[in-house]
């Protein structure tokens, strides 16, 4: 992607320099306002490249920031005896702060074990991230859980790139958004002046209650109070992810429940006739149908996703060119990456497995797939923190701690036209 977007901000800036050289040599005013607007044009596509090229270089910094700040853990975790090493005071600024926060996880971790409820705050967990030492969290929970094999991914990345609003304590929450905006006309010299006025609009989205039980064997007590109360916390946390990712594309709105992207109101998102992309099968033209049937009329647009089902992601992997090569590109990092082939465009996606797949023949025409727009324009607000309580009861013969958490989060797409729907089709029969 990075190198890409340099050819393209190189291949644009001399565009620009050609137009402007040329601009010199204009000799009618229809000319020169032509030279004009592509050169505006060509200075609006360099900002966005120069953005983007911007974001990765932060990326990549922020990263190697973090693998220095894991070395740094790891030596310090080498020259400490075994057993005595404290993954918290690696983070922290201070001794004081390390103090507080030990305490503070310390007396959660007791309060679990007394079967008490406790909250763990968004400002822990922002947008319900997973916790790893690998992301400058603050448990390694490997080190005091090391017999237990992790499954497969289970959530989807989609629940962190979404515009996650903390609004603790509110009932509903409403986002305006642009429709439209106006158009001037020709007027007489002394006529009035045409009416330009842009359209908007919004949505309200209102909270839908999210729980999730769990149970974890009581020879968990016997961990140390902090690595207790996050082994409790990762287990509702992830619960409650998986639950609320899917229902970011699936959601049915209405009362007690999250609108998802597929459900969205038409005012958002228009249905009917050339608003929506319809395709019977993956083929070599799918990509190009799905990026040029988004957005307006005057831009082709960036920055946007494609959310589908890892199912129809393998189906663009196996779609030959006429000479017998692949002619998608895939690049896997895990649940995201990006599709691209040839001398064309990448687009980054998000496996969902909410997503139906379009590739698959249980999949009823007219259903809805995949979706490809841009992510901040859908509103995830979250009304409360996490609240998790247990009970030995249930369990007790089988020797079982039972938890069960809750979140009051909402959701709804805040954006118009902010993502297309792809739908399935009928197969055309060719003559």
């Amino acid at each position: 992607m990075e190198k890409w977007l340099q050819e393209m901000l190189k291949k644009t800036e001399g565009k620009r320099n050609e137009l402007r050289a040329k601009g010199k040599d204009a000799k009618t005013l229809e000319e020169v306002r032509s030279i004009e607007e592509q050169i505006e044009e060509c200075e609006k596509n360099i900002s966005q490249y120069r953005s983007q090229l911007n974001a990765i270089a932060e990326e990549k910094a922020n990263e190697e920031s973090e693998k220095r700040e894991q070395e740094n853990i790891e030596e310090k975790r080498d020259a400490i005896p075994d057993g005595k090493f404290n993954p918290i005071a690696t983070y922290t600024k201070s001794d004081e702060a390390r103090a507080e926060q030990e305490k503070k996880y310390e007396q959660r971790g007791q309060t679990l074990k007394d079967g008490k409820a406790v909250k763990f705050s968004t400002d822990e967990m922002p947008t319900f991230r997973s916790v790893s030492l690998e992301s400058g969290k603050l448990i390694n929970e490997e080190k005091y859980s090391r017999e237990v094999n992790k499954t497969f991914n289970e959530v989807s990345g989609l629940i962190d790139k979404v515009n996650a609003v903390p609004l603790q304590g509110g009932e509903s929450y409403s986002k305006a958004f642009e429709k439209s905006s106006g158009e001037g006309d020709y007027t007489t010299e002394d006529g009035e002046y045409h009416d330009a006025d842009p359209e908007f609009d919004y949505v309200s989205i209102g909270k839908a209650k999210i729980t999730a039980y769990t149970e974890i064997t009581d020879e968990a007590k016997k961990l140390p109070n902090i690595q207790y109360q996050t082994l409790v916390r990762n287990s509702i946390e992830k619960s409650l992810r998986k639950k609320i990712t899917k229902q970011i594309v699936l959601g049915a709105g209405g009362s007690n429940a999250i609108t998802g992207i597929f459900n969205a109101p038409a005012k958002v998102i228009p249905s009917g006739d050339g608003e929506e992309v319809e395709i019977s099968e993956i083929d070599e033209n799918t990509l190009d149908k799905i990026v040029f049937g988004y957005g307006g009329d005057e831009d082709v647009e960036g920055d946007a996703y494609l959310i589908l089902n890892k199912l129809d992601l393998a189906k663009f992997a196996a779609i030959r060119g006429s000479d017998g090569k692949k002619l998608y590109k895939i690049d896997l990092k895990g649940n995201t990456g990006t599709i691209s082939s040839d001398d064309s465009f990448k687009v980054p996606y998000i496996i969902n497995s909410g997503c139906p797949a379009l590739s698959s023949e249980k999949t009823p025409v007219d259903t809805s797939c995949m979706t490809y727009g841009k992510l901040e324009g859908y509103e995830m607000p979250v009304f409360s923190d996490i609240e998790v309580e247990e009970s030995r009861d249930f369990k007790f013969k089988s020797g079982q701690i039972a938890y069960r958490g809750s979140v009051w989060v909402g959701g709804n797409v805040a954006m118009y036209k902010g993502f297309v729907i792809v739908k399935k089709v009928e197969e055309e029969i060719k003559a």
